[in-house]
């Protein structure tokens, strides 16, 4: 996969949510990784308005973006496409969590249901 240039990243940060979600299904494919946040406590969830969220990234550097403020004391954790496919995605269908998909700095992800995410990463 090739890297992304500065430029790049910068646009598909403020690209819409419908397109960073293709990036991050193309990206996750090719590099078998999902990416999150991961402190002490484990892996780091936002509450949103639908409830608990979880939040993934399709590389280290979009998840490292984040690890300020509130989440200084985070670092960009993988995750292998398998075990995020075979347990992370049924857990997160069984606790009805949802999947912010790449959220950019605006706080803006794809909203997307663990369910939907299984599929499009089939």
């Amino acid at each position: 996969m090739k890297e992304l240039s500065m430029e790049e990243r910068v646009q598909l940060l403020v690209a819409p949510d419908s397109e960073r979600l293709a990036y991050f299904v193309e990206q996750v494919k090719a590099t078998e990784l999902v990416w999150s946040l991961s402190n002490e406590e484990g892996f780091v969830m936002v509450e949103t308005d639908d409830g608990d969220c979880v939040m993934v990234w399709p590389d280290a550097e979009f998840a490292s973006q984040w690890a300020i403020e509130d989440w200084d004391d985070c670092e960009p954790v993988s995750v292998s496409l398998e075990t995020f496919k075979t347990e992370w995605l049924p857990s997160l269908v069984a606790d009805k969590i949802t999947v912010a998909v790449f959220p950019n700095i605006e706080d803006e992800g794809k909203l997307s249901t663990a369910e939907e995410l299984a599929a499009l990463l089939a």
